[in-house]
């Protein structure tokens, strides 16, 4: 029997042992599944955070679904790339999914409000596929799009895009870490809408925690 994942998953532990955050690390587990916000200065930490609980999935047979911005993605894919996994094996299996933010916001979009049969038939194809090819019948989701939703002055929106995903998470099993970028939130943020963002999930993680 191949020893890959587990090479892989040595790999992964010695790039990032010098990070530490709990929460994060049960996002990749099955029986643990949740819904977590963390908000970010240095967008690093999110890289690293993204690419390893990823790595973490793939090496227990489940898939990954980012949707991020292109230069995120990127970045990812190079951190990924680094331990020796077959990306593109991954991507044939429907395990390894990545989606411009921006591309994903304009199928969603009716006028300044996401559109909820948009999202189902859109994010819920992507996320009915990719567990379909996972293991576990589980997989792992990475979400930028609220973020760029703040950065466009349409907290409310972002809101009701938190709320899309919660209900989407009631179908099928997943854990969805959602980041925002403080400068998405403008020098004045919107606190009513920072506190309904922050209630759509199960925790939120304060700025620079890394794994």
């Amino acid at each position: 029997m191949s020893n890959a994942p587990e090479i892989v998953e040595d790999k992964f532990f010695a790039l990032f042992r010098s990070n530490r955050c709990p929460e994060l690390l049960r996002l990749y587990r099955p029986e643990s599944a949740q819904h977590l916000v963390q908000f970010y200065d240095d967008d690093s930490s999110i890289i690293e955070n993204v690419s390893f609980i990823a790595a973490k999935s793939f090496a227990a047979g489940d898939s990954s679904v980012l949707v991020a911005t292109d230069s995120h993605l990127e970045q990812i894919r190079q951190r990924l790339a680094s331990t020796d996994l077959n990306l593109d094996a991954l991507r044939e299996a429907g395990r390894y999914v990545a989606v411009d933010a921006n591309e994903a916001l304009s199928q969603l979009m009716v006028g300044s409000r996401p559109n909820e049969t948009r999202f189902d038939n859109f994010i819920g194809g992507i996320i009915h596929n990719a567990v379909k090819s996972s293991a576990n019948s589980f997989i792992f989701a990475f979400g930028e799009m609220v973020a760029l939703l703040c950065a466009a002055n349409n907290p409310n929106a972002a809101v009701r895009l938190e709320q899309l995903w919660n209900g989407l998470a009631q179908r099928y099993r997943f854990s969805l870490y959602c980041a925002y970028s403080l400068n998405s939130l403008g020098s004045e943020p919107n606190v009513d809408a920072l506190m309904k963002i922050c209630a759509e999930h199960a925790l939120t993680i304060p700025s620079e925690t890394s794994l």
